[in-house]
């Protein structure tokens, strides 16, 4: 594949439509990523249409920018065939790379089809220099890391070798990417589906482990700040990274405009001389204009703390424009700190609450304004009561906006990927008139007919750079100039432009050429070795139970449970399980504590949820892949066991016949999550910090001796807590419970169904492991499941419902 960048370090741009992609382009990006609208994570952007993909894609490399396809959600059985399909079409279209999440996706397109490029998603949360080895080993060329990680760690990952990616700038999720289920448990809208419903950017009060309400800064918990990494550029580099991603294909064009066009400017400043490199203050404004939440490069520099968060709101802040010196009658007079537009819309910050309208008519000390400076104090009609003192933002800057426009709307001026072109013209009479192109390493000729002598005035020099060099819109830019004019030619200038857009049209098919030639390759999904027959001694499935506390561990294994997972953690070891259990090990595991992790794992069997460890296991440590890896096919289960899983558990997320298909398929035992509280969100910043100042000592925070809940606006609470190296995590408010449906789970072929205790206690956990013991036997040898569930309230969660 050619290389098409412009710069050492590749900028990504979103496009969530044809004119965001013009205005990433136009604006300097390297390369774009976009999707289809189906089997793509930005399901509810405006997206393409396979039909016309291929002219966009055209015009992406005609001014040198790559495009990559997101197919970035997980793939269930049935629809393998048809994401096949879609790739195959569009690479058949000329994208330049496909973005996967799904890990049974990444083996598919490896054996059918090789030669297209895969790039994993940033949801597959690749966090250590042996996830990403595994991944490149799987026939991937690029990782897009965790957004979580800072230099230090994004180093160690590049160190594997391979490309890696990271987020810059944009919004955040407050979990892991794709470690979060809070959107599909309680919302139905699973955001491994491209259908998130950010639940975290709604109101939460925060209760103690007493049940008392906490005094806190906001009550938007879990809404982030949005990331502006553009400080760390040199950083970034130096940590070598091998892309910079821009977030935002929800986002407007003119977002994409404003954004992209900063960030080329100051990465270009950044590689010509790092050591020099400074942010310019234009740079924050045009950035804050266009959109914020507030701004945080937190995780770049390694914080996590509340600076991270946007606790007291979840959308757009603007700019601080200015605060209310006086009002009167549905008048207001506003002493400025930035200029003001009449067509400005400005939000006014109130005691009785927010309102947004546009800033209207303008005068300044009675006179009629155009414009508003700095420093003057305006009067303007308000729509709403405000008062002295008020605070007034500007959340669309019309300056900006219209600037932004001309870069990708109609008749845009501004090309900034435009690819310079030399230029040769000859006009000698009694010969044809001929212009010959050279960009890019390529150069086109066309020729028209004879130049006759001017019947009237000649034709001059200026006249044939004026006419040739009408270059807009054709992703050209008028380099070197060669003419070659006979004194007294003539000719008129349709002739020019007819022969100029012959040899620019020759040359596009020059620089198109690598990607010209390429066909659809009609792939199929290669087969699966055959299902996996369970024998006598495997028939009726174990009961596996995992835990978060030592004595309720130790509980599990005395009430019978077959197996037990104990949750463990950074410092931990092996000498710190109880007998007869062993170590459920953490789905976020950065390079330094990989060691550690690595460790644990050599005691004997465990169960994790990280890739990287999975694929380092040793030969002689039976290991399970956990849930969290978002296993819904059986070619991820198939991937699994290649790597050494001896069972994998499926994703909570299908249904009973979504899970029976997967086993059918399946060569590695599989098991199902039936009771427990469905962990909901891993995140690296700590929720509890919002209860007040924090000393950072998390392995002894006294927050931690209880479960703290969050409680959303419907009542709901959400157990939720911090490990010990300062993560928290969020569980459902509700308690899955599939008693009532073991006889379908039984019947599904699962080797083993899994018991998940959290806040319980030891002495429930348990009654529920000894209910469960005589149900699945009960349930083997013919009789029905429990007709009444274990807990009041419950949920089936997925299990009827499924993924969509």
């Amino acid at each position: 594949m050619p290389d098409t960048r412009t710069s050492e370090v590749e900028l990504l741009a979103p496009a969530g439509g044809p004119d965001a992609l013009v205005a990433a382009v136009n604006n300097g990006a390297d390369a774009v990523y976009l999707g289809l609208g189906s089997f793509n994570a930005r399901r509810g952007a405006d997206n393409f249409e396979i039909e016309t993909l291929a002219g966009w894609v055209r015009f992406a490399h005609l001014r040198g920018t790559r495009v990559y396809l997101t197919a970035n959600i997980v793939v269930l059985p049935s629809e393998v065939s048809d994401a096949l399909d879609l790739i195959d079409t569009a690479w058949a279209a000329g994208v330049d790379a496909v973005i996967v999440q799904d890990i049974g996706m990444l083996s598919v397109l490896r054996r059918s089809l090789p030669h297209v490029r895969v790039h994993a998603s940033t949801q597959i949360d690749a966090m250590n220099a042996e996830t990403v080895s595994l991944l490149a080993a799987e026939g991937v060329q690029r990782v897009t890391l965790a957004r979580e990680l800072p230099p230090r760690a994004i180093a160690a990952c590049a160190s594997a070798g391979v490309e890696v990616e990271t987020f810059v700038h944009g919004a955040l999720c407050y979990s892991y990417s794709g470690q979060c289920l809070m959107s599909s448990l309680i919302g139905q809208r699973s955001a491994n589906r491209g259908l998130c419903a950010q639940p975290c950017r709604m109101r939460y009060e925060l209760l103690d482990a007493d049940g008392a309400a906490v005094e806190v800064p906001g009550h938007y918990l879990l809404s982030t700040r949005d990331l502006a990494g553009i400080a760390q550029l040199p950083q970034l580099i130096k940590a070598g990274v091998a892309a910079l991603k821009i977030e935002g294909r929800m986002k407007s064009p003119e977002y994409v405009a404003i954004v992209t066009s900063v960030y080329r400017a100051a990465l270009d400043r950044a590689l010509e001389d790092p050591d020099r490199y400074d942010v310019l203050p234009s740079e924050w404004e045009r950035l804050e204009e266009a959109f914020n939440r507030g701004f945080t490069d937190a995780y770049l520099t390694g914080e996590r703390g509340p600076e991270l968060m946007s606790y007291t709101r979840p959308n757009n802040r603007g700019v601080l424009v200015g605060r209310v010196a006086a009002s009167d009658r549905g008048r207001a007079e506003v002493a400025l700190e930035r200029a003001l537009d009449p067509s400005d819309t400005l939000e006014f910050w109130t005691r009785a609450g927010r309102f947004a309208q546009t800033a209207g008519a303008l005068s300044i000390g009675g006179s009629r304004a155009s414009s508003a400076p700095a420093g003057s104090t305006v009067s303007l009609d308000v729509e709403r009561q405000v008062l002295p003192g008020d605070r007034v933002f500007r959340v669309a800057n019309a300056a900006l906006l219209d600037a932004a426009r001309r870069t990708y709307g109609q008749g845009a001026t501004t090309d900034r990927n435009a690819v310079p072109v030399d230029i040769r013209v000859k006009a000698r009479i009694g010969e044809p008139l001929s212009v010959t192109v050279s960009a890019a390493g390529h150069t086109a000729h066309a020729e028209g007919e004879a130049v006759e002598p001017a019947r009237t005035k000649p034709i001059g020099v200026d006249e044939i750079v004026e006419h040739v060099g009408r270059l807009g819109g054709s992703g050209y830019r008028a380099g070197r100039w060669e003419i070659d004019l006979e004194a007294g030619a003539g000719m008129g200038y349709s002739r020019l432009h007819a022969v100029r857009r012959e040899a620019l049209g020759k040359l596009d098919e020059a620089r198109l050429g690598p990607w010209a030639h390429r066909s659809r390759s009609h792939p199929v999904p290669p087969p699966l070795p055959g299902a996996r027959r369970r024998g006598a001694g495997t028939s009726v499935p174990l009961v596996v139970a995992t835990a978060w506390d030592a004595a309720t561990a130790a509980a599990c294994v005395d009430a019978g449970a077959d197996r037990v997972w104990l949750r463990v953690h950074a410092g931990q070891t092996p000498d710190d399980l109880p007998a007869r259990v062993r170590p459920l090990l953490p789905r976020v595991v950065w390079p330094d504590e990989m060691p550690w992790a690595q460790g644990m794992a050599a005691g004997g069997p465990f169960l994790t949820g990280n890739l990287g460890l999975l694929g380092t296991h040793g030969p002689s440590a039976p290991v399970e892949a956990d849930w969290p890896l978002n296993t819904v096919n059986a070619y991820s289960v198939e991937v699994l066991g290649r790597l050494g899983a001896s069972l994998v558990w499926a994703s909570p997320e299908l249904s009973g016949r979504q899970l029976a298909e997967v086993v059918a398929s399946s060569t590695v035992p599989a098991g199902l999550l039936v009771w427990g509280r469905i962990e909901l969100m891993v995140a690296e910043q700590c929720v509890l910090m919002a209860a007040g100042s924090c000393g950072r000592k998390c392995g002894t925070c006294a927050r931690r001796a209880g479960w703290w809940r969050l409680r959303d606006q419907k009542g709901y609470e959400f157990p939720v807590t911090t490990d010990p190296s300062g993560r928290s995590h969020v569980l459902n408010s509700v308690t899955l419970d599939l008693s009532r449906a073991l006889d379908e789970v039984v019947a599904a072929g699962v080797a083993a169904v899994r018991l998940d205790f959290s806040d319980e206690g030891a002495q429930r956990a348990a009654e529920v492991v000894r209910t469960f013991t005589s149900a699945v036997a009960s349930v083997v040898s013919g009789a029905a499941a429990p007709g009444e569930a274990l807990i009041t309230p419950a949920t089936s969660g997925h299990f009827y419902r499924g993924l969509r």
